[in-house]
């Protein structure tokens, strides 16, 4: 697992052979048996890259790291497993934040880039955001609040609507828009918490146009992915 680092975070058989001066037999041995404890997966036909489980065996340093070091790896795993855009967001103010960002394997090019801002009342992420905020802060931070731009009629355009739609939030693992903010794209958000207090401090998220799967998958296979993905950053953030 050590031969793995920043600049070989995917390797053949063959090269992971030749690092550690074994034959092809004894590399694959090893491979298939960390392959099989979780400690490494298949990143494509031919390479592998360390799993999300090598993270527990360094937990004491992980706790450490920031939420960027520790979601990135995890965030290639997801767009591994989905082949979607893959988006990391906080809030700010009555705005999302878009952090962190890893670019799909398709055709499909996101054009969300580090730093994007999208009104939090109007999006998934943002509502996620803001229904583990109490009611108090919400309507603080909405006091003076103009911009009820509305995008489909799952948006809130006043608070008292805002308010509404968080206490249905806040009952949910996931949300799922589907064309509600851009109308020719999907996306799923789930809540990544902090450990020690279970405050929410991040979502991640995945984006597609609607097209790439029917709304069944992307609603149950696809949205299950992204709670897991969330739930396993989680377990590290301090």
């Amino acid at each position: 697992m050590q031969a793995f680092n920043q600049q070989a975070q995917e390797m053949t058989i063959t090269e992971i052979a030749e690092i550690l001066e074994v034959n092809r037999s004894s590399a694959f041995r090893l491979i298939y048996t960390l392959e099989s404890c979780g400690y490494l997966r298949k990143a494509s036909q031919k390479t592998y890259a360390l799993d999300s489980k090598v993270m527990e065996l360094g937990f004491n340093s992980l706790s450490k790291l920031s939420l960027l070091d520790l979601s990135t790896p995890l965030m290639k795993e997801l767009r591994d497993q989905t082949k979607l855009a893959v988006h990391l967001s906080i809030l700010e103010g009555t705005h999302i934040v878009f952090v962190n960002n890893i670019q799909s394997m398709g055709t499909f090019t996101s054009n969300i880039s580090l730093g994007t801002r999208w009104p939090a009342h109007a999006t998934v992420i943002g509502q996620m955001l803001l229904s583990d905020l109490p009611e108090t802060e919400v309507r603080q931070r909405y006091r003076n609040f103009s911009d009820w731009d509305s995008f489909s009629d799952l948006t809130p355009t006043n608070l008292k609507a805002l308010l509404q739609r968080l206490s249905y939030v806040k009952t949910q693992k996931t949300m799922v828009s589907w064309g509600h903010y851009n109308h020719d794209m999907a996306a799923c958000a789930a809540p990544i918490f902090k450990q020690s207090n279970g405050k929410m401090v991040a979502v991640i998220s995945v984006s597609c146009p609607i097209t790439t799967y029917d709304e069944r998958t992307f609603k149950e296979d696809i949205a299950n992915l992204v709670v897991e993905t969330a739930n396993k950053i989680s377990k590290f953030i301090y």
